[in-house]
């Protein structure tokens, strides 16, 4: 029974506001929002307006500033587990779930935008590839499957850990490339807080992928390598011969 009144007393509520006096200041953000964007946001006032829609009539600047204190940003927020957000963050239900939507939303408005494009140069790779790794904090490799107009048909993730040879899901990465009836395909994986320099084992693993694609008669484009600061494309920086 104490661990329960305990977790009663944890739980950090929004003052409430009965005389409604932060809906002057709730409509100042939304329309300052509107004009500008998010430039000039602080991590804790994105967080306080994402709270308007959990709390209708409640001033959510502390719990804003509570929240961004314990997790330290807001990529640490929304990374933070759905369990984690209710029992460490002290939220209710509908706040960890909102929390928990928007880094997939992110991936899902991501992937509706770059089906549009023709992806025709080594910047547009790069560009494609970097969303998918921002949160990650272990090594994922990525394909991503172009038709004859290099216009993207799908990007998935091939399989996890860190890359060499051994561990590349060959048969995954052909039943991808297959069903999503690529002509060419281009493969990422990031280097979580680290230099994006390819390592021996990376060169020998774009090798047998180059191989396997070019004996299905698809063509591998690059291999983008996404690290802490910067993304190099290995078809650019020439450290892998590839099949043209």
């Amino acid at each position: 029974m104490a661990k329960t009144a305990d977790n009663k007393e944890n739980k950090t509520l929004p003052k409430k506001d009965p005389e409604k006096l932060h809906e002057g200041h709730r409509a100042k953000m939304k329309a300052r929002l509107l004009e500008t964007g998010y430039a000039g946001f602080s991590d804790h006032q994105i967080v306080e307006m994402m709270l308007f829609y959990v709390y209708a009539r409640a001033d959510t600047n502390e719990i804003a500033h509570r929240l961004i204190n314990h997790y330290g940003s807001l990529a640490g927020l929304f990374d933070a587990s759905y369990d984690d957000l209710i029992e460490n963050g002290h939220l209710p239900p509908n706040a960890a779930f909102l929390f928990k939507m928007i880094p997939g939303l992110i991936s899902v408005y991501h992937d509706s935008k770059c089906h549009r494009e023709v992806f025709d140069n080594v910047e547009k790779l790069k560009k494609l590839f970097e969303p998918y790794f921002a949160s990650l904090d272990h090594e994922e490799l990525r394909v991503a499957c172009f038709d004859a107009q290099l216009r993207l048909n799908s990007c998935l993730v091939v399989n996890s850990g860190t890359l060499n040879r051994s561990n590349v899901d060959m048969r995954k990465l052909a039943e991808i490339a297959i069903n999503s009836k690529a002509t060419s395909i281009a493969v990422s994986h990031n280097h979580p807080k680290a230099s994006p320099m390819p390592s021996p084992d990376d060169i020998l693993a774009t090798k047998l992928i180059g191989e396997t694609m070019n004996n299905l008669g698809i063509k591998l484009l690059d291999h983008v390598i996404v690290g802490e600061n910067r993304t190099i494309s290995m078809r650019e920086t020439a450290f892998i011969k590839f099949f043209d």
